[in-house]
């Protein structure tokens, strides 16, 4: 703000007075928190770069009412029109000199009040300014993208690891059927018997299928069971003399005989399609 006819030649009120109450610059700028190059600005009679209008007058009103001097005669030396004149209009102390250098507490804590209102508006006004800046909303909007990117590679990643897993467990699957087609019960089995005596004399089979298998039993010559067994399904058996089992992959069953485990039967790629169980044990037939 350019300085007026009235006071462009002449020191100001403000400085005058400060002054003469023997108040230093200093002084004043600790009390007020005005800024110094504003408090300045203000007695020199000419406007600061930094200062906007409405700082600009706020900081006289503050400074005025810190001196004890009207703001609205401030306004009018400084060629201000329009501003707010206070209720009351304090008259300039014309006390002695030693009291006139202390200034009311009451002022003190308004002006730094009012000081410290303002330099909060203004460093707000200057935040929201930035905020909304052409350079400040690219960079948001670069953050945003960066973060989207970061959070669609973590997906992508879960995905890949999920079917990972997947293809690994299919393949340990996979190993166990060949592990258990190529199962050899104490290497007995695939030699064509297994020994296992029953107790009683009798004939007791029982079987878990590892996979669906078509079976077909009998007992003393008799059809006791003639059907796909499920895979999971246990089915078992008794007769006085023998059972006859038959059917396909008959050497993914894991089998118990006479009460012994004897296990998944087989050797290599070899397919058991008939097994006869007697009191004596298990023997392979082809």
């Amino acid at each position: 703000m350019p300085p007026t006819d009235s006071n462009s030649d002449k020191p100001t009120i403000l400085k005058t007075t400060r002054e003469a109450r023997g108040l230093t610059l200093e002084l004043v700028h600790e009390a007020t928190k005005i800024p110094m190059d504003a408090l300045k600005a203000i007695e020199e009679g000419y406007s600061s770069r930094i200062l906007s209008p409405f700082y600009y007058r706020g900081f006289i009103k503050i400074y005025a009412e810190f001196l004890g001097l009207d703001p609205g005669e401030m306004y009018k030396q400084y060629g201000l029109e329009g501003a707010p004149k206070p209720a009351v209009s304090p008259a300039v102390s014309v006390k002695s000199n030693r009291e006139a250098s202390k200034p009311p507490a009451s002022n003190l804590r308004v002006a730094e009040q009012r000081t410290g209102n303002i330099i909060f508006l203004e460093r707000l006004q200057e935040g929201v300014s930035l905020a909304f800046k052409p350079k400040t909303l690219k960079l948001v909007f670069k953050g945003l993208l960066f973060l989207l990117l970061l959070f669609v590679l973590f997906k992508m990643g879960g995905c890949i690891a999920s079917h990972i897993s997947k293809i690994g467990q299919g393949k340990k699957a996979k190993t166990h059927h060949m592990d258990v087609k190529t199962a050899v019960v104490s290497g007995q089995a695939s030699h064509g018997s297994v020994a296992a005596p029953s107790q009683d004399n009798k004939v007791e089979v029982a079987v878990r299928a590892s996979q669906d298998t078509w079976l077909r039993v009998k007992a003393d010559d008799h059809v006791v069971f003639q059907m796909t067994l499920n895979k999971g399904a246990m089915e078992s058996w008794s007769a006085d003399d023998h059972i006859e089992l038959s059917g396909r992959d008959l050497e993914l069953l894991d089998m118990e005989v006479n009460g012994k485990q004897i296990g998944f039967l087989g050797g290599g790629d070899r397919r058991i399609r008939r097994v006869l169980v007697t009191p004596e044990g298990l023997t392979v037939k082809k």
